[in-house]
């Protein structure tokens, strides 16, 4: 008789790679819930849990046996399944044969795909016993991740796995997995709790393992942490800065979190604060903290995997090689700020950006041309804009920026100020490498917007001139990250720069060596960021298939334009007048016109014979004075409230007047009067588009 129960299944290993610990779980408990569902066992709720020497899943009300099912095979479809006499074909007889039954014992099933014979046969259940180890051995298969192998065996996993632990309520159940028997015993913390710990029942896990020093869910124990370093942070009269990807990664390097703060030396800083935080965050695992005012304080957080009593030697411990890290960070800043950045130049000929596309030099020669050019359109000044562009990528050759590549740029704008630039180009230097991720911040200064722009416009449109743009999951010079960080430069900072343009200008940095094609490319690549952008944010794809119908080439005015669809829709005329814009545009269609939008056909009044059809055109030419300045202003939304109004007389045109009338004059000139109502729109989007 079949009994429902917790089930907990437990994988113990060594220690586990600290940044995907969460994921891991996740998709071992999700595995287990879908193979239970394909095997017709019901679940009421499955949970995860993750160490870095543990990955756990427990599922709730999961029976002892699974229950009989009706197992179906498909056989030939019914139109081959017999003769013009009805005598059974080969393929029917074989069928039978192959599930040992007669002909007459088959059935016909209708399908989406036509009717087929199927023969259906109930089978009995399979025990949980039976069932979990190829549930488990899949579950740990589906974990992604570099795999290894130990001892003498062909097992492979993502470390070596030392304990199974399966329980169904009270009971073990010893299955076996990767050489392994599972058995009703875990472990607890390495140091506080090494002995093994028998599981009484499922439902009891995360108790028994707390008591052991083990906080095995992955969301509490990172709660914890947060909270006791900002409680530490308090403590000391400052704030910690929390990286997300850092709290994440000592998550997953502790059981049991003990949080300690320790001292460096106030000497270490003289070195700019960025240097220091990426030595504490990135070689020690620790958080800095910093003042009210934000400078950074000599102290720093670690989380401890011991709960020692005094923590004195742990503590002592991380000074003593925190003091050697920022030891060496000082010597790389006193060493670099020895030597020019300009002075580094040269040795840029010797850094190849692309094969095809030259050295970092010749890179840098072309942004920086290319930045005073944006520039000037910015009305900036241009001899700083150029004077950025050849600095920006001399930090490169720093020992600094050897040993912390992502103080690229920011180490550039210390050592610009260092050697006596001027302010604006040390920092546009440090803001040519934002925004470095979607979130991230924009440049600010118009020398830095203008170096920004021309190091991302000229990696896309060298690298796709070369014919190297991503595809699919590939993008090995990031450059949707580029686009993306092209469209928000210029979309949040309001810049109304002809995206077009500026890709011509980033083309003839390179002379013969890239064709005019490539512009099109990369435009249309920005673009497709900029649907992506907009989409997120929670603009619909109709709204954005509107507004792209024009094949904008300036992403600030696209996004106006944007919001402004977007309000359209709210309004209570909108339906109708999308209806509207969608049968002028097939009627276009159907007749093979095409017009500009700058040379419309025009409308004879002394044809407009119908009361509707006058009404129409008295309401469009009143609509075109009205929309003119507010359009010019890029004032979409106003524009689009006031076109509204067009939604009676359109509406009474459609009831009333007979477009496709035998008389072709007044027929011409009521297609010509739906050119006009289709333009006023147009020169906004098409709303065509709008599925209301």
């Amino acid at each position: 008789m079949s009994t429902e129960a917790t089930l907990l299944i437990e994988v113990g290993t060594e220690e586990l790679p600290p940044q995907h610990l969460e994921k891991y779980a996740i998709t071992f408990a999700q595995s287990i819930s879908q193979s239970f569902k394909e095997l017709g066992v019901s679940t009421s709720q499955v949970e995860h849990f993750v160490t870095p020497r543990r990955i756990a899943a427990r599922l709730y009300q999961v029976p002892s046996e699974q229950p009989a099912r009706m197992i179906q095979k498909r056989g030939p479809a019914l139109a081959s399944a017999f003769d013009a006499k009805g005598n059974p074909t080969p393929a029917t007889q074989g069928f039978a044969r192959s599930c040992k039954v007669e002909i007459e014992q088959l059935r016909q099933l209708e399908t989406p795909q036509g009717t087929y014979l199927v023969y259906e046969q109930k089978q009995s259940g399979q025990t949980l016993q039976q069932l979990l180890p190829s549930v488990v051995e899949n579950a740990l298969n589906a974990i992604p991740g570099k795999r290894m192998r130990w001892g003498e065996g062909a097992v492979e996993f993502l470390r070596p796995i030392h304990w199974l632990t399966v329980v169904h309520g009270t009971k073990a159940i010893p299955i076996k997995v990767f050489n392994l028997t599972a058995s009703n015993t875990t472990h607890g913390h390495r140091f506080h709790a090494p002995q093994a710990l028998t599981i009484t029942h499922a439902d009891n896990y995360l108790n028994l393992l707390h008591d052991a020093k083990v906080i095995a869910d992955h969301a509490e124990r990172k709660e914890i942490i947060a909270k006791a370093i900002h409680k530490l942070a308090e403590k000391n009269s400052g704030h910690a800065l929390i990286e997300p990807e850092l709290l994440e990664q000592v998550t997953g390097l502790v059981e049991w979190p003990v949080p300690l703060y320790a001292h460096f030396d106030k000497a270490f800083l003289e070195v700019p604060q960025e240097a220091l935080i990426s030595s504490m965050q990135n070689h020690q695992k620790c958080f800095a903290m910093q003042s009210v005012s934000n400078k950074l304080l000599p102290i720093f957080i670690l989380i401890s995997n011991t709960d020692a009593h005094p923590p004195t030697h742990i503590i002592q411990g991380n000074e003593r090689v925190m003091h050697a890290r920022l030891a060496d960070a000082k010597f790389f800043y006193d060493q670099d700020r020895k030597t020019p950045l300009a002075s580094r130049l040269e040795r840029l000929k010797n850094m190849i950006f692309q094969k095809k596309l030259g050295t970092l030099y010749e890179k840098c020669h072309r942004v920086s041309k290319l930045a005073s050019q944006i520039a000037k359109l910015l009305q900036a000044p241009a001899q700083y804009a150029e004077r950025a562009g050849k600095l920006c990528k001399a930090d490169l050759l720093t020992e600094m920026v050897f040993e912390f590549p992502e103080l690229q740029g920011i180490m550039g704008y210390y050592y610009a100020l260092n050697d006596g630039e001027p302010e604006e180009v040390a920092v546009a230097i440090r803001e040519s490498y934002l925004p470095r991720f979607a979130k991230d911040i924009l440049p600010r200064t118009q020398t830095g917007i203008a170096l920004a722009l021309a190091d991302r416009l000229d990696s896309l449109i060298g690298i796709f001139g070369i014919g190297q743009m991503p595809t699919g999951d590939k993008d090995p010079f990031g450059l949707r990250r580029q686009a993306l960080g092209i469209i928000r430069i210029l979309v949040e900072n309001a810049l109304p720069l002809d995206l077009e343009h500026l890709c011509q200008m980033a083309r003839h940095g390179y002379g013969n060596i890239i064709d005019d094609q490539v512009v099109p490319q990369v435009v249309s690549f920005c673009f497709e960021r900029f649907r992506a952008f907009f989409f997120e944010q929670g603009l619909s794809v109709q709204t954005l298939d509107a507004v792209m119908a024009n094949n904008p080439t300036q992403p600030y005015d696209c996004s106006l334009r944007a919001r402004a669809v977007d309000h359209f829709q709210t309004l209570p005329e909108a339906q109708n007048l999308a209806a509207a814009n969608k049968r002028v545009r097939n009627i276009l269609q159907k007749n093979g016109i095409i017009f500009s939008l700058q040379r419309l056909p025009e409308i004879y009044p002394n044809l407009c014979v119908e009361t509707a059809e006058l009404a129409l055109y008295e309401a469009i030419e009143q609509l075109k004075g009205i929309t003119a300045p507010l359009l010019a202003n890029a004032q979409y939304q106003e524009a689009l409230i006031a076109l509204a109004r067009l939604q009676k007389p359109a509406d009474a045109f459609f009831d009333e007047v007979m477009v496709m009338t035998e008389d072709e004059t007044l027929r011409k000139n009521r297609i010509n009067l739906l050119c006009h109502l289709y333009a006023l729109f147009m020169k906004i989007a098409d709303i065509s588009k709008l599925a209301l």
